[in-house]
């Protein structure tokens, strides 16, 4: 049996093309490079690679032997974190994938708990939208991801388990100065003539589906004028006189002066946000109890009026 953790230093051999280039790489010396080699060496019976004044050349043996490095350091990698979350280990690692509004609202007091649960735990956050997020799921390069999905409709990302962690309310968003602003809740019928600016490029994300729902429901089909990568060039957009809008209540906790928010009268639409998994975790992990923190950060949400519109945005300035 040989020390896998020499394959480490052969592989990195192959990648840079000399022993001194691999040492820096690894933050070894020349010598301890060519004493793993030579381990490895002696531990298999076979040469594994030739050395020159140009450089290390890989034997036909090497050569054969780094085609199995990738499974048998990712066997080892997946071992170690299926033990982890099985023993609930308070050490370890998370990484949590979330667009900008999710981690700005829901994820703060969730991981601020989960630092008195799991002291040991080492929270990673990657900001992507919710279709990178998933990306990264299916790739192994994140332990979860915050999704976005439209409720009573087909699961958004079948592949994956998601656990639903907040339903997200849908405001209008006015420009200063336009008649609706006095009315409390719009109907939306009322600004079927008017013209709309979206964060989507295109219309199938969810937040775009839930738009053209709702306008359909209210008996028109919406004028896109202006389609934005983000709700805050959405608001400054608005702002500009440009359009009206929807935003949901997490972008809208950053509203800017310029625009007012208003509640949709009557069916109110929703965007429900979830906590997406490759699998379902195994009960009593670390995965499983982050799961659960962060559902119950939405739970709380919810229960703390987050629909009720910002003070300053109840009036222009």
């Amino acid at each position: 049996m040989f020390d896998v953790r020499r394959l480490v230093v052969l592989q990195e051999i192959a990648r840079s093309g000399s022993l001194s280039a691999a040492a820096a790489a690894l933050s070894y010396t020349t010598s301890a490079v060519s004493q793993q080699v030579t381990a490895l060496e002696r531990d298999l019976g076979c040469r594994l690679l030739v050395r020159g004044p140009s450089g290390a050349q890989l034997t036909t043996a090497g050569t054969r032997l780094l085609e199995h490095v990738p499974a048998i350091l990712g066997a080892i990698a997946a071992a170690e974190k299926d033990l982890a979350a099985l023993t609930g280990s308070r050490g370890g690692k998370i990484r949590i994938a979330s667009f900008s509004s999710a981690a700005a609202v829901i994820l703060p007091p969730a991981l601020a708990r989960l630092r008195t649960v799991l002291p040991g735990l080492d929270i990673e956050l990657i900001g992507v939208d919710p279709a990178d997020g998933v990306a990264l799921l299916r790739t192994g390069d994140a332990d979860a991801a915050m999704v976005t999905e439209v409720p009573g409709e087909r699961p958004e990302f079948p592949d994956v388990s998601t656990v639903g962690v907040y339903d997200d309310e849908f405001f209008v968003v006015l420009p200063h100065g336009h008649t609706l602003t006095e009315r409390k809740e719009v109907p939306l019928a009322a600004l079927a003539q008017e013209s709309w600016v979206i964060s989507s490029e295109n219309g199938v994300c969810p937040d775009t589906r839930v738009f053209r729902t709702a306008c359909r429901r209210a008996g028109f089909e919406p004028s896109v004028t202006f389609r934005a990568d983000d709700y805050g060039t959405v608001q400054g957009l608005v702002a500009a006189g440009l359009g009206v809008s929807l935003v949901p209540s997490l972008a809208a906790t950053g509203v800017r002066t310029g625009v007012a928010l208003r509640r949709v009268a009557g069916h109110r639409p929703v965007r429900r946000v979830s906590i997406a998994t490759a699998s379902t975790p195994a009960p009593k992990s670390m995965l499983a109890t982050v799961v659960g923190m962060i559902a119950a950060a939405g739970t709380q949400l919810a229960g703390t009026g987050v629909y009720s519109i910002p003070a300053h945005a109840s009036s222009v300035a």
